[in-house]
């Protein structure tokens, strides 16, 4: 059975199947491509003391070539439900410390319906350490030390030497 389709870029990196170019350009016109934004701007439904946070983690994503225009409602319902997950669990504990299981058992109900609204959002955005996981990225491996030159000190080779038997170790 075959796998997720990848994004043609993906395949190429991998190398593990040769396209031709005519091949190579029939999937490119097929992949859908939306442009990223200038900045992550928050819907006008937000509440705004949202907006600041919105717009930092929108920031953030946008860096990480995780974040398009039409994800911009994703995030908000994100911070949306996170606060009034925070609000249900002011309630929830208050009602704890009464001892009124009664309130108590509904506001962790309610509390329990938020956070699953916020994790199913932060999981479609990229905003857990499981979904980051899942985001397929070509395996191109980038020398952290960069080119060898004649100038390198002994931290530097020994840095290099260290990276390049991990390499091949990490290879084999």
């Amino acid at each position: 059975m075959p796998g997720k389709r990848q994004p043609t870029a993906l395949v190429e990196a991998n190398g593990k199947k040769h396209l031709s170019r005519p091949e190579a350009d029939e999937r490119l016109d097929r992949e859908v491509h939306v442009p990223p934004p200038e900045r992550a701007l928050p819907p006008k439904w937000l509440p705004k003391r949202l907006h600041k946070e919105f717009r930092e983690v929108g920031e953030i994503l946008l860096a990480a070539g995780l974040y398009a225009e039409l994800d911009r409602d994703v995030l908000a319902q994100y911070f949306l439900a996170r606060d009034r997950w925070l609000k249900a669990d002011k309630k929830a504990a208050s009602a704890i410390q009464a001892n009124d299981e009664k309130l108590a058992r509904e506001w962790t109900g309610v509390q329990g319906t938020y956070f699953r609204q916020a994790r199913q959002c932060a999981e479609s955005m990229g905003l857990s350490v499981t979904s980051r996981c899942r985001i397929v990225v070509p395996a191109a491996v980038v020398n952290a030390a960069g080119a060898p030159s004649d100038e390198d000190d002994e931290f530097t080779r020994r840095l290099r030497a260290r990276q390049d038997a991990a390499m091949e170790k990490a290879g084999s």
